[in-house]
């Protein structure tokens, strides 16, 4: 983040931090959200700060960009009946507001089991077949604290070893199943002239182990046990 900070800067561009999954996530020592010029949080039940339904955030310190986004969730409002632009209705309620209050204090605590969890996965998972995130030591994470909202890993046998987690009583999705250039939604724009190889390869190879701050040792042990008896021989 430092570089891309400073290259925006150079260039007087705005930085947008898409910090959906990233609650409690640091570099050098900062969280995400502290990075940009403004940054985007979802609130939505099973992100790792999770309201009881659909709910998000933008964090900023520019007071101008504070006042217009007030004015944008309440249908480009700051007065009642007056609007001075247009917006929608995106407020967040006060149940919601609460509920996040709460569960926001327990926020480190969590992420720490989640970090049992994946330090679990990084330390045990040996299989040829199977690669792991980033590993810990490398300079980039040097000085990185990981949200582990998801736990991803990647195999060029990806559908044979979520067949082979599925049999053995271990759940896994794959986040996310159609990558952007093949939506629908896309469809009147022309890509198919156009190639997105590395796009397509991570797609087809990556799935979501289970990761959770309830999850308990016996369950990740079982979890790593079947992962490093996954072959594909035959």
């Amino acid at each position: 983040m430092p570089v891309i900070t400073a290259i925006a800067k150079k260039h007087n561009l705005l930085v947008l931090e898409d910090s959906a999954q990233a609650h409690g996530a640091q570099t050098n020592n900062k969280k995400a959200g502290n990075w940009g010029d403004a940054s985007g949080f979802s609130f939505y039940p099973g992100k790792n700060l999770g309201a009881l339904g659909d709910a998000g955030a933008i964090t900023t310190n520019d007071p101008d960009l504070v006042e217009v986004l007030k004015a944008l969730r309440n249908y480009g409002s700051h007065e009642k009946y007056k609007n001075i632009m247009l917006g929608v209705n995106s407020r967040l309620d006060e149940i919601q507001a609460a509920m996040l209050g709460v569960k926001l204090k327990h926020l480190d605590k969590e992420a720490q089991a989640r970090k049992k969890i994946a330090d679990a996965y990084m330390r045990s998972i040996r299989n040829s077949h199977i690669s792991l995130p980033l590993p810990y030591e490398t300079d980039v994470l040097t000085f990185t604290e990981h949200a582990w909202h998801l736990f991803v890993v990647r195999s060029a046998h990806r559908d044979k070893l979520q067949q082979h987690l599925a049999e053995n009583g271990v759940q896994t999705l794959i986040h996310y199943p159609i990558p952007p250039h093949q939506q629908e939604a896309y469809k009147n724009y022309d890509f198919s002239s156009r190639s997105f190889p590395v796009t397509e390869l991570i797609h087809n190879e990556i799935l979501s182990l289970p990761i959770s701050p309830v999850m308990t040792h016996e369950q990740a042990m079982k979890v790593i046990e079947v992962c490093n008896s996954f072959s594909v021989s035959g």
